[in-house]
């Protein structure tokens, strides 16, 4: 007698799957290449195959999605099929027929839901449900709203000119891209809740939190293709995670903080009279607004939190390091910025205000020549086409179909921009270059366009003018810079990081 009598049955089962499986998925690779609706669009056989080809690139060859997309359009055209069921397109045109005020489609559950925050407005892939979250917090990102809190900007403005100046009379170079981050997450910690997360106080800028992000970045990349790893970042102890990662050691001191303060504000709103102004907790709790539905939940709070802050450090900081770069390799630009700043800012101890800022042309001209060249978020945006479908760059689009276009493929387009790879501030001044606004979607357009546009034009009016108007700022020799980045996302700058000498200005 058999002494294990299922043993066979059990290696048959085993079998059977494994043989059923891999008949599915040599069925799904033949319907995906041959019969899929997207079949009759160009690009690599490996992307109409599978998204595994995607992981390849990214995750294995270590490609750049930025750079992959420029090279498949270079090979096969302006439409490119770069996943089963995702297309991707060149033409400049095409931005405002995906991302505009006519289109609420739904985003690709897919993409976003790598960022393992599903109850944010950002992450929310069906836009009615994203609707009502967005619409409570966009009071607090008014133009209004804004200027009545620029005294928080300027505050840590102070704190990050006052480290320069101590890092100066060390006869130490700064590094900007680190220090322009901890200065935005200091600002934004003091806009969203009311506490400074204090990483301008981290010896050269090594804030824990802003370098936890800048680690963490790449997982969501790997979170695209894997949702066992978005299963392990959501579920892992923050005790279990620091040591297994100890380099994101900041960012679980983050997401804790976040949770004891939610909690806390929870268990006592009345916590939200005492803050000095309104805070994101007070838009998002706000019972008026949530007349008639469930309180928004701890983990909602959370989630909305961590994205507004994340969105709202790492895209200045990189923008403002961008704008200093290219402007320390164009001192004419830089003179003439620092020539017309002083016209509104003769004495250093009298700064002037955001509103008086905004109405310099060159300094205008400076910061959106600064947010196209950076395109601080270089991402493709998925959106799904209707059921109904769409016509897109003149071609009918399958509803259903996973579409995108990274901005990159406008502000870099020589049909838009004259010498688009060249830092031109003069362009947005030349007659006629009102045409040229429309062209500027680093923000994105339409409904689920970035919320934050007047804070970030607010630190970025204003920290130009603080940092070339108190200091004569000059590159370190030593450590060029070197604007290598990666997409993941936003982008992650791989190479030398800019370091540059800030000298006093005495009047």
């Amino acid at each position: 007698m058999d002494a294990y009598p299922l043993l066979p049955s059990f290696r048959q089962g085993i079998l059977i799957t494994a043989l059923g499986s891999l008949s599915y998925a040599l069925g799904r690779v033949i319907y995906n290449v041959f019969f899929h609706p997207l079949c009759r669009f160009p690009g690599p056989r490996g992307a109409a195959c599978t998204r595994w080809w995607l992981a390849y690139k990214e995750l294995g060859r270590g490609v750049s999605l930025s750079t992959l997309r420029a090279e498949l359009h270079q090979k096969y055209g302006d439409i490119i099929r770069i996943a089963p069921n995702e297309l991707h397109f060149a033409r400049p045109t095409v931005y405002n027929e995906i991302y505009n005020s006519q289109n609420k489609w739904d985003k690709d559950y897919e993409y976003y839901r790598s960022f393992e925050l599903d109850e944010a407005f950002f992450t929310q892939t069906d836009y009615l449900k994203s609707k009502h979250s967005r619409a409570l917090v966009s009071n607090l990102f008014s133009r209004s709203a804004i200027s009545e809190i620029q005294y928080l900007i300027r505050d840590q403005l102070d704190r990050f000119c006052d480290v320069l100046k101590q890092q100066n009379a060390a006869g130490k170079s700064s590094n900007l891209y680190l220090g322009f981050q901890c200065f935005s997450a200091d600002a934004i910690s003091k806009f969203l809740f009311a506490t400074c997360f204090d990483q301008l106080s981290f010896p050269d800028f090594q804030g824990d939190i802003v370098k936890g992000i800048d680690m963490c970045m790449p997982s969501i990349t790997l979170a695209k293709f894997s949702i066992v790893f978005v299963w392990m970042i959501r579920y892992c102890p923050p005790s279990i995670l620091m040591i297994l990662a100890p380099s994101l050691k900041g960012v679980v001191v983050f997401r804790t903080a976040l949770e004891t303060q939610v909690k806390s504000i929870l268990q006592n709103p009345g916590l939200l009279d005492n803050a000095p102004h309104r805070v994101i907790y007070s838009e998002l709790l706000n019972p008026e607004a949530n007349k008639g539905l469930p309180q928004p939940t701890a983990l909602k709070l959370c989630h909305e939190a961590r994205v507004l802050f994340a969105a709202g450090s790492h895209t200045i900081g990189t923008t403002l390091m961008t704008g200093v770069y290219y402007l320390l390799r164009s001192p004419e630009a830089k003179q003439r910025l620092v020539d017309e700043v002083r016209t509104v800012w003769p004495l250093l101890d009298e700064a002037p205000s955001y509103e008086e800022l905004e109405k310099l042309p060159f300094l205008t001209a400076v910061i959106k020549e600064t947010l196209r060249i950076a395109v601080p978020t270089p991402a493709g945006l998925p959106r799904v086409v209707p059921p109904s479908g769409a016509i897109i760059s003149g071609v009918d689009i399958p509803g259903g179909t996973v579409v995108s276009q990274s901005a990159l493929f406008v502000s870099f387009s020589e049909d838009v921009f004259a010498q688009p790879h060249d830092f031109l501030p003069d362009r947005w001044l030349q007659p006629g270059s009102n045409a040229l606004e429309s062209w500027l979607v680093v923000f994105s357009k339409g409904p689920r366009s970035c919320l934050g546009i007047n804070l970030a034009y607010c630190e970025l009016y204003l920290t130009f003018a603080y940092i070339f108007r108190r200091f004569d700022v000059r590159e370190d020799p030593i450590k060029r810079a070197d604007l290598t980045w990666s997409e993941h996302f936003l982008p992650v700058f791989e190479g030398q990081h800019l370091h540059a000498y800030c000298d006093p200005r005495s009047e």
